[in-house]
């Protein structure tokens, strides 16, 4: 079915008129007619009926127009929201890690929603191994990480910073006052991780691994508000994004000690699929992430 039939069958109702449609439309007479066939071949009715000398809509035919101006108008409506890129309805499925969730993304997913306040934005953490085959699965639009830079032949990556790992203690903490700090230093603390396939517990346990150092002690946990009350009560030490624990190193909450990771730099980067169709709310995210 040609939706241009329902737009032409509203303008025959509108002026009467084969004729005058097709005037009014740039069609032969003849086309205008034709439509109308074809709808009346599809839906199986008479639609127009002639009654002293003029056109008027059989009972059938009023009951067509009733849905065919709904159509009509919904398909106008589409036409304006998409073409003017504003108050968009639909769903944007978001993956990144609880760290960007909760310390970078949330302005722009604001500003995302300001703009399109229909929109559903579906946000979903997790490890970036996940994030990526769920972009892979098609489970996500696009995922934000916190990794090594991503590369992937079905991937698009774009990265937006550098960022900065800190590793934290208690304050008063022996190591506090070092400018440099051996990586064998570690050997004798406990240090609280985040849950294993986390990109910088990774980082971490390589840095471990080629020095063969072994710490003293490992907590696990899979909450970064959890790792920082930790470190804070002097369970231990962390490395976490500098974004994460800026605020409590201000506070004075906990301190950061020397740790030098630059060797195996991550970066805050947009994943999705490289042939991806980017919706003007992602292409709008996107500019806003990058800018």
């Amino acid at each position: 079915m040609d939706l241009n039939y329902f737009y032409t069958f509203k303008e025959v109702v509108k002026w009467g008129s084969y004729t005058k449609t097709g005037e009014e439309l740039g069609y032969a007479q003849s086309s205008v007619t034709t439509q109308i066939k074809k709808l009346e071949e599809h839906y199986g009715i008479k639609i127009f009926e002639r009654v002293g000398g003029k056109m008027r809509l059989t009972q059938s035919g009023e009951e067509l127009y009733y849905y065919v101006e709904k159509i009509v108008s919904l398909l106008d409506e589409a036409e304006e929201r998409i073409s003017q890129e504003s108050n968009l309805r639909g769903t944007l499925r978001i993956g990144t890690v609880e760290s960007l969730a909760a310390y970078f993304i949330t302005p722009y997913i604001k500003e995302l929603k300001g703009k399109h306040p229909e929109l559903k934005i579906l946000l979903e953490s997790g490890l970036c191994p996940n994030l990526k085959e769920g972009i892979l699965e098609g489970k996500y639009d696009i995922a934000i990480l916190l990794d090594r830079f991503s590369e992937h032949p079905d991937l698009t990556t774009i990265p937006i910073r550098q960022e900065k790992l800190v590793m934290i203690a208690p304050p008063g903490h022996r190591l506090h006052s070092l400018k440099q700090m051996n990586v064998r230093e570690l050997e004798s603390e406990t240090l609280i991780l985040t849950e294993k396939g986390c990109s910088y517990r990774v980082l971490l346990e390589q840095l471990l691994k080629e020095n063969d150092v072994q710490a003293k002690s490992i907590i696990s946990f899979s909450s970064l508000e959890a790792i920082k009350q930790c470190v804070a009560d002097d369970l231990g030490l962390a490395i976490l994004p500098e974004i994460a624990v800026q605020k409590d190193i201000e506070s004075g909450k906990v301190v950061q000690i020397p740790f030098d990771h630059e060797k195996s730099p991550l970066y805050t980067q947009i994943i999705y699929l490289e042939k991806k169709w980017l919706t003007p709310p992602l292409t709008q995210l996107i500019g806003a992430l990058t800018s």
